[in-house]
């Protein structure tokens, strides 16, 4: 009989920058946000004028129960200004430049087993 157990290394990877592999979210959302020309905009009859000049993804990531050596993980992989991030979005995996949004922490504390937990971590990620 096979061993239905497998170890971390087997895991399909969700969220990763890098050769650093993020802890599994319990939400993910990817937008694909549409940027318009400058000079976008309705004219005096109301039609809507302008052109897209590019798509750009921004993630918001969820993630529930964590131990503070994930969210240090998080926090330490998602720096201040630019780095890959990489993903995967209707059927590949894709790779971009982007910064984060304000990474925000619940604390949930220390419940008796000696490790220090966090309820929740959610941050969003925009593609530059």
């Amino acid at each position: 009989m096979a061993d239905v157990f497998t170890d971390d290394s087997s895991k399909k990877k969700i969220l990763w920058s890098g050769s650093v592999v993020l802890p599994a979210p319990v939400s993910l959302s990817v937008n694909d946000e549409l940027i318009w020309t400058s000079d976008t905009g309705r004219t005096l009859s109301g039609r809507m004028v302008g052109d897209v000049i590019a798509e750009k993804k921004n993630l918001s990531i969820k993630w529930g129960f964590l131990t503070e050596e994930s969210v240090k993980l998080i926090k330490n992989t998602l720096v201040a200004g630019y780095f890959p991030f990489s993903f995967h979005d209707c059927g590949v995996d894709i790779t971009i430049e982007s910064y984060r949004g304000t990474l925000s922490k619940e604390h949930l504390g220390d419940i008796g087993d000696g490790e220090y937990w966090y309820k929740s971590v959610s941050v969003d990620i925009i593609q530059r």
